[in-house]
């Protein structure tokens, strides 16, 4: 393994090795998730349909990426700790491995997926005519979610030896490349055409190409942290195991927000309509942003309660849990605030439709101040599936999305329109928060989980 990836999370002050870790995936996810944002202020500004557009594809883009973060977990908490045991060759031949698995279970998701694209979108109760446009936005981004996989899982192979830059980088680099292309491809400057939906689709592909091919140099070049001499198919499958052990909760885990995303496109859809949609995708990509230090958060305790997992050191392990839930807490009353404030200002930045405003501004003053309770329970998830124990997050987030928030939903809906939609997501934060705290510090063992 490569001299910069021998980092000893077991050695030192566990939130100096959290902080260390969060500012730059923080910058990174940060970046990542600008280019789906500013994607959407450019396609705002065109018309609330291409708006309404985009909000009934992402949930179905966000199935694809979440089951490639899925397998990610599975590889970062095999790695993590490989790499608490000092087992460095065992790191590459996981490194390697995973590479495979991703590329061969991606491949065929996209395909399902792009098979399925016209029947899920009318699942959602789509306008008739908005679909086509939908549809051709899918016909780009779903081929590209192979890229994304690739890139992802080398961003989780560096990552899980406890490097933050690098792998901040690689997902940065893809964002970047996106920023800078939509402009061109949308709006037709320079020679370019004028593409609108369809040159927003373009500009992610060609994003998500760029970051796997980084990210494939990163791990087989700079880092040389993956090796394939080794692997033979029974050493193969051996490795998929360690990796799915953890990584098929997890993936279970991660599609249930999309899942949860798609159900809740779908009420909106067939009890309101696509401008209801239009508001719900400017809160969804505001919140994106507001929960985005504490997802760069469940990217990084991972590294830490693995390797303290790994060398046995429980009680490093639980005070890594308890430092994370007090990010959780000081950000949601910072970002609250802040949100709060701009209110009647961040909507205008997606639109200018006074009726998708208007639709949007009760988010800010309900949602924000519960998000620490969202990311207790995707805090607590990641800092187990570390320790082998994916199970907990998988009931924490099965209990957050599906018993608490899609019935809330779809009540608040009927009867009180988006604010009903509101409340329920912020109560869904408070009750399932309290569930994953309480129970991950009461209940759960702080060792790893071996077979």
């Amino acid at each position: 393994m490569h001299k910069k990836q021998k980092f000893d999370a077991t050695q030192g002050p566990v939130s100096r090795h959290l902080l260390r870790l969060l500012t730059p995936f923080w910058m990174a996810i940060l970046a990542l998730m600008s280019a789906g944002i500013v994607d959407t202020i450019y396609l705002g500004r065109l018309s609330t349909d291409a708006l309404a557009t985009v909000g009934f594809c992402f949930p179905i883009v966000f199935f694809g990426s979440s089951v490639s973060i899925g397998l990610g977990a599975g590889t970062l908490s095999a790695i993590s700790r490989a790499t608490g045991r000092k087992d460095y060759a065992e790191a590459r031949a996981l490194g390697g491995s995973a590479l495979l698995l991703t590329l061969f279970i991606v491949t065929i998701l996209s395909l399902i997926l792009f098979l399925s694209k016209s029947f899920l979108l009318d699942k959602m109760n789509i306008s008739q005519d908005i679909k086509p446009y939908a549809l051709v936005y899918l016909s780009y981004t779903i081929p590209g979610l192979v890229f994304m996989g690739l890139a992802m899982m080398s961003n989780n192979v560096i990552r899980a030896g406890g490097e933050a830059r690098l792998p901040s980088l690689i997902m940065m680099s893809g964002a970047v490349l996106n920023i800078i292309i939509d402009p061109f491809l949308i709006f037709g400057i320079g020679p370019f055409p004028r593409m609108e939906i369809e040159g927003a689709a373009l500009a992610t592909l060609i994003s998500n190409v760029g970051a796997a091919a980084f990210g494939l140099f990163a791990v087989f070049y700079m880092r040389k942290s993956v090796e394939f001499v080794t692997l033979t198919w029974a050493r193969i499958k051996k490795m998929w195991y360690v990796i799915c052990r953890v990584g098929i909760p997890a993936i279970g885990t991660n599609i249930i927000m999309p899942v949860s995303a798609y159900i809740i496109t779908a009420i909106i859809g067939h009890s309101m309509g696509k401008v209801e949609v239009a508001a719900f995708t400017v809160t969804g990509r505001v919140e994106m942003l507001a929960i985005a230090l504490l997802y760069a958060l469940s990217a990084c305790i991972g590294v830490v309660t693995g390797q303290n997992g790994g060398a046995g050191l429980t009680d490093r392990v639980r005070e890594t849990f308890i430092f994370s839930y007090k990010i959780c807490v000081g950000w949601s009353i910072f970002i609250s605030i802040l949100l709060a404030v701009f209110s009647r200002n961040i909507p205008a930045i997606f639109t200018t439709d006074a009726d998708v405003i208007a639709l949007a501004i009760p988010y800010f003053w309900i949602v924000p101040i519960t998000v620490a309770g969202y990311g207790f329970v995707f805090v607590s998830a990641a800092g187990l599936n570390a320790l082998g124990r994916p199970k907990y997050g998988l009931i924490f987030t099965i209990i957050r999305a599906f018993i608490i928030m899609i019935p809330a939903i779809w009540l608040g809906a009927q009867h009180y329109g988006m604010i009903g939609v509101f409340v329920a997501v912020a109560i869904a934060n408070v009750l399932s928060g309290a569930i994953s705290i309480i129970y991950t510090l009461k209940r759960v063992p702080m060792t790893v989980h071996t077979d």
